[in-house]
């Protein structure tokens, strides 16, 4: 469970960066060389963003099913990711509040990781 909340958590931070970086993208172009790098952004990383949805719903539903230790965290994260992917399509909030929701997001994923048993660290060092 802890490789798919890592997993998890990693691509939400990188669809936060990346929604972040279109941001920027936006919010500079005032020239018209900046809309060619949005479009470059979005043909590199759109399909990223279908993968994160994916391995979202995967990863809601495998921890639903185990329940195991630090389930809930994940598998609210992986809502607020669900969130973000429906911001993102319907255009609600322009492109900060699904990045801040992406950030959030993997700010819940990967909180299970903070509260590792004691048992587990003397398994495994």
């Amino acid at each position: 469970m802890r490789i798919l909340s890592i997993l998890c958590g990693l691509s939400f931070a990188v669809m936060a960066g990346f929604l972040l970086a279109c941001s920027t993208v936006v919010v500079a172009a005032n020239a018209p060389l900046r809309a060619i790098d949005l479009v470059v952004l979005d043909r590199a990383f759109g399909p990223m963003s279908w993968l994160a949805l994916g391995l979202a719903l995967l990863g809601g539903g495998l921890a639903w099913l185990s329940r195991c230790e630090g389930w809930a965290a994940l598998v609210t994260g992986c809502g607020i990711f669900l969130l973000c992917h429906l911001a993102m399509l319907t255009g609600l909030g322009g492109v900060v509040v699904p990045a801040l929701l992406c950030l959030t997001a993997a700010g819940f994923a990967l909180s299970p990781l903070i509260h590792t048993p004691n048992s587990y660290w003397r398994v495994t060092g």
